[in-house]
């Protein structure tokens, strides 16, 4: 049986994907996680907005799944250039985990994806998603609001407090409307877009991840707060020590939700909504309805009964 999975991360759909797969076969099976983040710093533990976007993910995923994890990045000994079997040898993996290649991929990483599964004296498990197109648009309309939330934080943290004074560049942004668009797009998502919606129906079908979907309603409501302290602190003036504590604070709770959503929401999803289930989501999205499933509101409604 599996003991150590390694698992190659990056910010593809497939290797998304794939970050669900190997959580929840870790989960089965009691092993623990190695992540490997190209360019991160091994066994990164830092703080804030510091810590690498899919860092911050994989650990908040694989907390969420209750499982040992530990990081491996482009600095670690083992990770220099070398292969994912040569670093899964050297740090003990018995499996490795990785997407599978999209169909446009480049030539060389098909060469080197087929000498890796020739030759690699590990196991390679290849995580395809065998999903319906509907299922498909679905998420890629979720990952496409994650996407946009992480540009404005890059933004935000390359610009705002003591990295640099806004007028001294030309590639400054406008702090206060980059927070306010921010804190829209965040009321979007948990509102009437893709992910209130997939939610909704997933609450729906199980009950098994209504915990999990209750701790992202609380971590939004706090987000929400942390956004409106930033907007605070930066009409004070810029550069700010305040600024960049809480906007290290809010971007880490942001890139922790999203590695939830990702690494345990979507895995769930797929597994509880049927065909009939992302035809009806892919309908009502790609028609901007804002309805909630059939059944949601039943839901809610026993939910704030009990609070």
């Amino acid at each position: 049986m599996y003991r150590h999975l390694l698992v190659t991360v990056d910010g593809a759909p497939g290797g998304i994907d794939a970050i669900g797969h190997a959580l929840e076969l870790a989960r089965a099976v009691g092993a623990r996680v190695t992540f490997v983040l190209p360019g991160a710093a091994p066994d990164s533990r830092l703080s804030g907005a510091r810590l690498p976007e899919h860092g911050a993910k994989v650990e908040a995923a694989a907390r969420a799944q209750g499982l040992s994890h530990a990081i491996a990045g482009a600095g670690h000994p083992a990770a220099g250039g070398t292969s994912p079997g040569a670093l899964a040898r050297e740090l003990g993996c018995d499996l490795i985990g990785m997407a599978a290649l999209p169909p446009d991929a480049d030539p060389a990483e098909c060469r080197q994806r087929q000498q890796l599964l020739a030759m690699c004296d590990v196991p390679v498990l290849v995580c395809t998603s065998p999903r319906p197109p509907a299922a498909a648009r679905v998420i890629a309309r979720c990952l496409d609001a994650h996407r946009d939330v992480a540009a404005m934080l890059h933004g935000l943290i390359a610009h705002g407090g003591e990295a640099a004074e806004p007028a001294a560049t030309p590639e400054a942004i406008d702090i206060g409307g980059t927070l306010a668009a921010l804190a829209a797009l965040q009321r979007t998502r948990f509102g009437t877009a893709a992910e209130a919606q997939l939610f909704a129906a997933l609450r729906t079908r199980t009950e098994s991840v209504a915990a999990e979907l209750d701790e992202l309603d609380r971590q939004q409501r706090r987000d929400a707060q942390a956004c409106d302290a930033l907007a605070r602190i930066a009409s004070d003036g810029q550069p700010s020590p305040a600024f960049d504590t809480a906007l290290a604070r809010y971007a880490r709770g942001a890139f922790e939700q999203m590695g939830r959503i990702e690494g345990v929401i979507f895995p769930a999803a797929r597994r509880y909504l049927g065909d009939a289930d992302w035809a009806e989501l892919d309908r009502r999205l790609a028609g901007g309805a804002a309805a909630t499933p059939p059944g949601a509101n039943e839901i809610d409604d026993a939910r704030r009964a009990s609070d």
